[in-house]
């Protein structure tokens, strides 16, 4: 199986999802009675504006998915690895929390460390008010960075079974394509107990402090940068 093709192949369609979900959301096809910002001024202009750095670093995110795989793909999937739903479970678990731990940690250094923020971060938040496409409008250097925490997980576990991976990047990337969409969280989403909601993430692009964690919201609660 060309478990490289195919990921790349599932980054296309994710991203493609994610620029045609947020030409929906400024044409005001879908969710146009549902924003967390009402008054926020998402209109096709903003989107014509942010489209070209996204497909910059979706295209320069396949790049470094081919040096990964190529370079370190024998420490990243595990191919003697049999199939089960508690390995599945197990790992993917470890890596969503050490990816949002050190997302956290990095998230709010880019806050507080004025040099990188100005340098690096105020890029992402030129994003008061969020579209999809925004969750990798950043500057290349952040949204690299953000590889090593689950980079640093799955090491731990001694690399994962593919399946796991990919489930890995289609929670992830939905996830944020869905916490910048400005649209109000599902049910579903409320109800899971320390998850990291539209309107969680939404408030931090509004106020540009606090509410640094992405996938879970608890290391805001311990820290108490939760607003």
């Amino acid at each position: 199986m060309n478990y490289l093709f195919l990921t790349i192949l599932l980054l296309v369609v994710i991203n493609s999802f994610g620029y045609l979900y947020s030409y929906l959301i400024v044409t005001g096809s879908i969710g146009s009675n549902n924003q967390i910002q009402p008054k926020s001024n998402r209109d096709k202009k903003y989107f014509d504006k942010h489209k070209s750095l996204f497909l910059i670093n979706v295209l320069i995110l396949m790049f470094f998915v081919f040096l990964g795989f190529y370079f370190f793909g024998d420490f990243i999937i595990d191919q003697t690895s049999s199939f089960s739903f508690f390995h599945l479970f197990f790992h993917l678990s470890v890596i969503l929390i050490f990816d949002d731990t050190f997302f956290y940690f990095l998230h709010r250094f880019m806050h507080e460390n004025k040099y990188v923020y100005y340098k690096i971060h105020k890029i992402h938040h030129e994003a008061n008010s969020p579209i999809p496409i925004d969750y990798i409008y950043v500057h290349p250097l952040e949204w690299m960075s953000g590889f090593i925490g689950p980079f640093i997980g799955i090491l731990i576990l001694g690399g994962v079974n593919i399946y796991t991976f990919w489930l890995y990047l289609i929670i992830r990337n939905l996830h944020e394509l869905d916490i910048h969409s400005g649209i109000k969280s599902s049910f579903l989403n409320k109800t899971i107990p320390f998850a990291g909601t539209n309107e969680h993430h939404d408030k931090h692009h509004a106020v540009r402090n606090g509410n640094y964690s992405s996938t879970f919201t608890f290391w805001d609660i311990i820290f108490k940068t939760k607003i």
